[in-house]
């Protein structure tokens, strides 16, 4: 998978249980170093999670973990290193989180990959109407 001309970092894991859990250390820890505080850790952790777990699930080796600075937004992406097909059962969850202005899911060379493109704009407050 080829990034460029904007800041990235990457994570190669074992495909274990707890590669979630360290893939959101990483993730966090690296968005706020580029000085962004949405989205909030809740539902950075929650995407990064759904996105490491349905990779592990895939029952490869290892999974890799691709974090990009888009155009003021987080592009998070995800490879299992496997022939798995698409399943796109998952896609519904994504897109619930709280801040998601995208994802998706395919196929690639490098084996199947999902990924999720996350606000870095605060929520905007609800004002009742007058």
């Amino acid at each position: 998978m080829a990034v460029r001309n904007r800041r990235v970092s990457n994570w190669v894991l074992p495909a274990a249980p707890w590669a979630a859990g360290k893939a959101v250390r990483h993730v966090t820890h690296t968005v706020r170093g580029w000085a962004y505080s949405h989205p909030v850790d809740g539902f950075l952790e929650q995407t990064v999670r759904l996105l490491v777990d349905t990779a592990v699930k895939d029952a490869g080796k290892r999974v890799s973990v691709h974090l990009a600075d888009q155009d003021g937004m987080i592009l998070v992406v995800v490879l299992s290193h496997t022939g798995a097909e698409p399943d796109e059962t998952v896609l519904a969850t994504l897109a619930g989180v709280t801040g998601t202005v995208s994802c998706g899911i395919d196929a690639s060379a490098e084996g199947r990959r999902i990924w999720s493109l996350l606000s870095t704009e605060p929520p905007r407050s609800r004002t009742p109407a007058a």
